[in-house]
């Protein structure tokens, strides 16, 4: 696809909306993630009625406490877009680069490069597939009450009609949130995370 048919109005509006609200774009306070935490207080507080109906009755070794926060630590391993290359990215068309290691707060050891050269802001995003490779030193891509990443990772990036989709390869890739530290998993992401039925466009457009 050439830039002049790269489909501007498909892609910006979910750019932007990252740029502006990257919690509330990786969904990390959404109504799925509220229902996920109660549903796990009340397991946790059934578990703990039963055990003392059981011990009421018999004498039984005590187990230890269960790790809640292990069971709801937040894996931001399919918004790895919107942490690493939304940021990177301008806000117009054609879409250009732009430095993310401002933005993001990163400390002074983060590297970015792209297909193995340093990421030079002003240049254009390439049409065709790239690598997009990071090492991440305390940067915080989805503001500073969001986890901390570390660790690198290659971004191997496509542009699709809908936007982009990637395949993730981490190297030690980790976030870190409220002292629970999740290691960003290999696979697949995309940008935007919701496709309609048929995979040609955004949900909602």
């Amino acid at each position: 696809m050439r830039r002049s048919e790269f489909p501007k109005s498909s892609v910006l509006p979910h750019i932007a909306f990252a740029k502006r609200s990257p919690l509330r774009a990786a969904g990390l306070f959404t109504a799925v993630g509220l229902a996920s935490t109660l549903g796990y207080a009340l397991g946790l507080a059934a578990a703990i009625g039963l055990g003392a109906m059981v011990s009421a009755t018999m004498a039984r070794p005590t187990r230890p406490p269960l790790d809640v926060a292990a069971k709801t630590a937040f894996d931001p391993s399919p918004f790895i877009l919107n942490a690493l290359l939304v940021p990177a990215l301008d806000d117009d068309a054609p879409l250009r680069w732009v430095d993310p290691r401002p933005r993001l707060r990163c400390g002074p050891g983060t590297v970015v490069r792209v297909n193995g050269l340093p990421l030079r802001p002003g240049e254009l995003v390439p049409d065709v597939p790239f690598e997009l490779q990071w090492w991440t030193d305390e940067c915080y891509p989805f503001g500073l009450q969001g986890p901390r990443f570390d660790g690198g990772v290659k971004l191997t990036v496509f542009r699709e009609d809908w936007g982009f989709s990637a395949m993730v390869t981490p190297s030690g890739l980790s976030s870190t949130s409220a002292g629970t530290q999740v290691r960003i998993q290999p696979g697949s992401a995309r940008l935007p995370q919701c496709i309609d039925a048929e995979g040609s466009q955004p949900c909602g457009l």
